[in-house]
């Protein structure tokens, strides 16, 4: 009887690995697969669990006008919560002040992008006016961290990326507004991904078809806080022009920014970091050979500066964490390494907090993303190699 017993318990636990753990397999596949919602003309929506992925194709005023019909009910819906609730009702500003400040910010960028914006503007139902504020709502945050593992850090040589986006707590009722949005321009450009938020221009968090990827954080508390709202430094230019390090680092050094910020750069070999103030530029070389983290301060030496007083946004503590979990995984970050670092808390010596809107991971080798959105959408891979139309040469 005993032996009976346990043969039928046997052939359950079979039974049980045949149909229950093939759903199982099959719910997470559905997890990570590209599912198309709705199209027009060249422009595609696509859904991979909650994450919206928008992939646009033509000239630039086309993908504008795809994105515009595409996401036509959640533009609105996102004006509504942000430009009317947030900034103009509980926070008391003029619309009229937004709407001039936007305008003339928009009539400063190259006609490229104004012609994303105004693409927008004729399939969304929203006004110029009120697109040109709304892509401006998500501006660059004072609390970001990046991270980059490469040579006998990572585990394979080539480059893993990493980068937090930090935002103040009352940005978190916009984060069902990301999303990853391709860029398939059909003018000869490079194709290009950024992780954002509905109808933003600006990218901070992206990668191009060439495989390098860009991040930009905050630094004011080191390069001052003065803007020039007469400099157009629109950083993805970088992406959609260049297409390696040494070109992209010859068109840093030929511009000027209009408001202090770290950008850091990778591609599959390397990552560089620039600490960019409005008067000045300076490459700020790795402390560790094959690995670099940079939070919203400046380290170059060159510099000069002394300590910060008061280590606004934890920018020292998440930096010198990083620097320390970067030793902890020498030699074993991938992927899944680099999403442990971004998810350990500041508390637990990692980079990240209440303040953490957004997570992604780069692997510009392979060309695929990683994007975590903190109480709304877990570790989703978006393979970009998918996605990327129009492949060009370097």
């Amino acid at each position: 009887m005993e032996k009976a017993g346990a043969v039928r318990q046997l052939a359950l636990i079979i039974l049980a690995y045949f149909l229950i753990f093939p759903c199982m397999a099959k719910a997470l596949e559905d997890n990570t697969s590209l599912a198309l919602l709705s199209q027009y003309d060249d422009g595609k929506l696509y859904k991979i669990d909650k994450l919206l992925v928008l992939q646009l194709s033509g000239s630039y005023r086309e993908m504008g006008r795809q994105e515009g019909y595409l996401l036509k009910d959640l533009i609105n819906d996102y004006y509504n919560d942000s430009v009317i609730n947030y900034f103009i009702r509980e926070n008391n500003m003029s619309y009229e002040r937004l709407a001039l400040d936007s305008l003339e910010r928009f009539s400063h960028y190259p006609k490229r992008f104004r012609d994303i914006i105004s693409g927008i503007s004729e399939t969304s139902g929203q006004s110029l006016a009120n697109v040109t504020i709304l892509s401006r709502v998500p501006y660059i945050a004072p609390g970001c961290s990046a991270v980059f593992a490469w040579k006998d850090y990572s585990r394979d040589g080539s480059t893993v990326a990493g980068r937090n986006l930090d935002f103040y707590s009352s940005m978190e009722d916009f984060i069902n507004y990301t999303i990853v949005c391709i860029y398939n321009p059909t003018d000869g450009s490079h194709c290009v991904a950024s992780v954002c938020r509905l109808t933003q221009l600006e990218i901070h968090t992206g990668m191009n078809d060439q495989g390098i990827f860009l991040e930009a954080n905050d630094g004011s508390s080191s390069g001052g806080s003065i803007f020039f709202p007469n400099r157009i430094t629109y950083l993805g230019s970088l992406l959609f022009d260049y297409s390696t390090l040494e070109q992209l680092d010859a068109a840093v050094h030929s511009s000027k920014i209009d408001w202090a910020t770290l950008l850091n750069v990778a591609d599959e070999r390397e990552a560089r970091s620039y600490e960019w103030a409005t008067f000045d530029l300076k490459r700020a070389m790795p402390r560790r050979d094959g690995f670099l983290a940079s939070t919203n301060h400046f380290v170059d030496p060159e510099w000069g500066l002394v300590h910060l007083q008061g280590d606004p946004y934890n920018t020292t503590i998440r930096r010198d964490n990083l620097l320390d979990m970067g030793e902890r995984y020498r030699g074993k970050f991938d992927a899944r390494a680099m999403m442990s670092v971004l998810d350990t808390d500041i508390e637990n010596g990692g980079p990240s907090g209440d303040f953490t809107r957004l997570k992604v991971v780069a692997l510009p080798k392979e060309r695929v993303l990683w994007v975590k959105i903190p109480k709304y959408q877990n570790w989703t891979e978006v393979d970009l190699k998918e996605l990327f139309l129009n492949e060009q040469p370097t």
